[in-house]
């Protein structure tokens, strides 16, 4: 088992990232960072992107695995199937505080993660 981080180059990652890198530790588990690529046709930008998120990852947290994908058909359905092949026990996401309409429009990726994913999930806010 596993615990998952929802990626994302941000605060509300960052976050994320570090109460990931505690919760691995306080369960004595593996910590597998999962970022859905942007969707680029040509495979020297999906690398490219690959190796920006492993090299921001592995600066907070050197032991952690990188699983990333190619959207297929959202980043949703992506990120839920790579919880499903890490086999995660947690997965941990970022959240910020957002406006009515932010809540509306950014929200329901998050809302479908929280109500999708079957297994224990840490929202984390940004400060």
């Amino acid at each position: 088992m596993t615990v998952a981080v929802v990626h994302s180059q941000s605060d509300e990652g960052r976050n994320a990232l570090a109460a990931g890198v505690r919760e691995a530790r306080t369960r004595g588990t593996e910590l597998v960072v999962l970022h859905a690529l942007s969707g680029s046709p040509e495979q020297s930008a999906r690398d490219r992107e690959v190796g920006a998120v492993e090299s921001a990852v592995h600066a907070l947290a050197p032991d952690a695995r990188v699983e990333a994908a190619v959207p297929d058909p959202d980043s949703t359905s992506t990120l839920l199937a790579l919880v499903d092949k890490v086999d995660a026990e947690l997965v941990v996401i970022g959240t910020r505080h957002r406006s009515a309409v932010g809540k509306f429009l950014m929200g329901q990726q998050v809302q479908r993660l929280l109500l999708e994913i079957p297994v224990e999930i840490l929202v984390v806010k940004s400060r």
